[in-house]
């Protein structure tokens, strides 16, 4: 009997995978694809290499650091171009640099001086206890002009969400313990040491090989521990375990394990809803998703008008937009494409556009050609050539108003001791990190879960005998 069967081999399950070999746990994972790494992809396309999903991540994100240390590939880490910290936002047509500092906040024009002077006010604006949405709470504190020039854009790279929806609370947590604490967030980030140091020394990584060079060699540190194309998954719970049916090549294979962690996304969970007791299910399985379209594409580099110095740019909400932001690839790594050639990541759709993934790629290629040829001063946009797309109808999970009650119940259920667990992008924070760390933080619990077990059944083999 396994200790643990896991479900679902995206970075979410093979990192929990990683920690229950570390500890001398007995799991199997088993992986519906013929891949292990669910959402990080990497490519090779022609000259190109280019990410499917995640980008980057940073030297701050202490669980995924402690992760690569533990699988000896720090000599696979590839650090970004410093240049690479620098942000922009495309607003009222052109292309405006985030300020960093202080001195460039007081002299930037994204926001009016009207705006500048509302946030001195904030210091006297009172606390709320209650759950708000981001823009009830950004527009409350800091005023109409913040939430659109810089929280909206900010939140179309994270969430590609609607700030009419999402909870402030779940995605701000760090703010609302700041206003929570020192009544103003502004008074709180200069007193709170704790907040400043969470961004200092930042800098960012990827492999030389690209992101799933992370997921790869977690796979290949588990070796058989991971079951790929396994499909039709059956579960069904015994009288004090799980027995779990399923089908690789046609072959059906089964096993017993005494608990089951659940490492794929909330909607995905439809299909196990029958396992989860009365008024749990809709808990995960209502999770709303935003939907997105990845577009890869190059130009030649003398066709750009802008500059291209940073990671990126991302789109404050315009009535003709529809792009969310372009990461500049080629800017953060230069050897990812020919020295002549710019690559660009961008992305379209989101919440707010659902409709835009349903058009034919042609389509989706040639609307994000023309915004981004916009929005880079390039006057063909017929000289962009499109070399991938990737359309994921559920792409980023939304962190709505209940998001935090949700995660309560989830983790009820968690101890509730009947074996079923969870970890995924859906709970506590969408980026690698927060994955990882979600995971350790799951399997903590199973741990605890395994022992109570144990004892229980050595504690029955020892009334048998007596």
């Amino acid at each position: 009997m396994k200790d643990v069967i896991i479900i679902g081999a995206g970075i979410a399950g093979l990192s929990a995978g990683f920690e229950l070999y570390k500890n001398n746990i007995d799991f199997q994972i088993l992986e519906p694809t013929d891949r292990a790494g669910g959402a990080i992809e990497t490519l090779k396309i022609g000259d190109c290499l280019i990410e499917s999903g995640p980008h980057t991540f940073s030297s701050l994100s202490k669980e995924t650091m402690e992760l690569i240390k533990d699988l000896g590939i720090e000599d696979l880490l590839q650090e970004a171009d410093p240049k690479a910290k620098k942000r922009s936002i495309y607003r009222n047509g052109q292309l405006v640099a985030v300020p960093s500092g202080l001195k460039e906040f007081i002299k930037t024009d994204i926001l009016s001086k009207d705006s500048k002077m509302m946030l001195l006010e904030e210091l006297f604006i009172k606390k709320e206890e209650k759950e708000e949405t981001v823009q009830d709470f950004v527009e409350r504190r800091f005023g109409r002009e913040v939430l659109k020039n810089f929280i909206q854009p900010y939140l179309n790279g994270l969430f590609a969400g609607d700030v009419q929806k999402l909870s402030a609370n779940a995605v701000f947590p760090k703010l609302k313990e700041l206003e929570k604490k020192y009544r103003s967030i502004v008074f709180g980030m200069f007193l709170s040491s704790k907040f400043r140091s969470s961004f200092k020394g930042l800098t960012l990584y990827s492999f030389t090989n690209g992101m799933e060079t992370l997921s790869d060699e977690i796979h290949n540190k588990l070796k058989n521990k991971v079951t790929l194309g396994a499909k039709d998954i059956e579960i069904s719970r015994a009288k004090d375990f799980y027995i779990v049916n399923f089908k690789v090549n046609n072959k059906t294979i089964n096993y017993t394990a005494n608990s089951i962690l659940f490492a794929i996304p909330a909607y995905a969970m439809s299909e196990f809803a029958y396992l989860l007791p009365k008024g749990y299910a809709s808990e995960i399985t209502q999770i709303e998703y935003s939907p997105i379209a990845t577009v890869v594409q190059t130009v030649d580099k003398s066709n750009v008008g802008t500059s291209t110095e940073g990671f990126g740019y991302l789109c404050t909400k315009e009535p003709h937009k529809k792009l969310l932001g372009t990461i500049w690839t080629s800017s953060i790594f230069p050897d990812r494409a020919p020295s002549d050639k710019m690559l660009l990541t961008s992305y379209i759709g989101g919440t707010l556009n659902k409709k835009i993934i349903d058009q034919p790629k042609e389509e989706i290629a040639n609307l994000t050609a023309k915004e981004v040829a916009e929005t880079m001063q390039i006057s063909d946009s017929n000289s962009i050539e499109t070399i991938y797309i990737k359309v994921h109808t559920n792409a980023i999970p939304q962190y709505n108003l209940g998001h935090l009650n949700r995660v309560k119940r989830i983790e009820e259920l968690m101890d509730t001791n009947i074996g079923l667990f969870f970890t995924g992008n859906y709970l506590y924070g969408i980026s690698i990190n927060d994955t990882v760390k979600t995971s350790r933080k799951t399997v903590e619990k199973i741990k605890i879960y395994i022992n109570t077990v144990k004892q229980s059944t050595h504690i029955e083999k020892d009334l048998v005998k007596n």
